[in-house]
């Protein structure tokens, strides 16, 4: 049995859990990805998957085994991208996560230049609220909203994550502009909803935290929906300025000031956008480039 090539279809059949699209995935029949996985349970001694008609899951033993192979995997293909070192042309399949709503307004415009820059490269985009462990993954590089990550990875600072009120104009001469909390209570809101809870603005008074309650028209995990709702004139949006930059510029929207508070996403510290790798992987062509590009494309400077 070619075990290497079984654990590759391993891996593929825990990722889709499906053995139709593992083998899709292969260019290989579902037949012979199964047949695979089997031979690879024999020889363990173990069930890996627990198989019905529509859901493939992993066992127990086939949950300890999967940890413990993808890491495998994961440093044989650096150990053979280290080898290709000496090749002049980055080459190779480059992964990213990011969280969508910088990934979709900053991210993704910056790799169709990349692209176009570096096109032996094939990209591998993951745009998830979900934060990647970049020293037990697969991934190459993680762009992340938040405070400075913890000491095992290298984290460069891209920006700020500043948010402000905004409005569209035709929303503020119909419904006023507030000046102050008071005034701002009236107003609709338009809110994110993260992987586990609505963000609901916060706001300090004389020295004490306090959530502003204002009714929301629309609520979406999905940054891009509420940017095009507040442009709409759907409401009031507390936004990054990163994520509307443009729409400031071409005065579709306006930013709020009140006279005697500051809006605020969350009540724990700054944070800022950061791309964040793992020291090692910084000697792979592929992810030097695309990091020294980001950095020149996405950087404060």
């Amino acid at each position: 049995m070619d075990k290497l090539r079984a654990l590759h279809y391993f891996l593929k059949v825990v990722e889709t859990s499906s053995f139709t699209q593992a083998a899709t995935a292969f260019a290989v029949p579902v037949s012979s990805m199964s047949r695979r996985i089997k031979d690879l349970e024999q020889q363990l001694g173990v069930q890996l998957f627990q198989r019905s008609t529509r859901v493939v899951s992993l066992t127990e033993q086939g949950s300890l085994y999967y940890d413990e192979v993808k890491q495998v995997l994961a440093a044989l293909t650096h150990a053979d991208e280290l080898v290709g070192l000496h090749t002049k042309v980055p080459v190779g399949t480059l992964r990213i996560t990011a969280t969508p709503g910088y990934g979709e307004a900053c991210l993704m415009p910056a790799l169709i230049r990349f692209r176009q820059q570096y096109p032996d490269i094939t990209l591998d985009i993951e745009l998830t609220d979900q934060v990647t462990d970049l020293t037990r993954g697969q991934m190459d590089i993680a762009i992340r909203v938040g405070a400075q990550p913890e000491d095992r990875v290298v984290s460069r600072k891209l920006s700020g994550n500043n948010f402000v009120l905004v409005a569209a104009p035709a929303y503020l001469h119909t419904h006023g502009q507030p000046r102050n909390l008071e005034q701002l209570s009236a107003h609709r809101s338009l809110l994110y909803r993260g992987p586990n809870t609505v963000f609901h603005w916060q706001v300090q008074v004389n020295g004490a935290w306090r959530q502003l309650d204002n009714e929301p028209n629309v609520i979406s995990n999905h940054g891009a929906t509420i940017v095009n709702a507040v442009v709409r004139g759907d409401g009031i949006a507390l936004l990054p300025e990163w994520g509307i930059s443009k729409q400031i510029q071409a005065q579709e929207l306006r930013v709020i000031t009140l006279d005697d508070s500051q809006v605020m996403m969350g009540r724990g510290p700054e944070t800022g956008i950061y791309l964040v790798y793992i020291r090692p992987k910084y000697q792979l062509k592929k992810v030097k480039v695309a990091v020294d590009f980001l950095l020149q494309e996405l950087g404060a400077g």
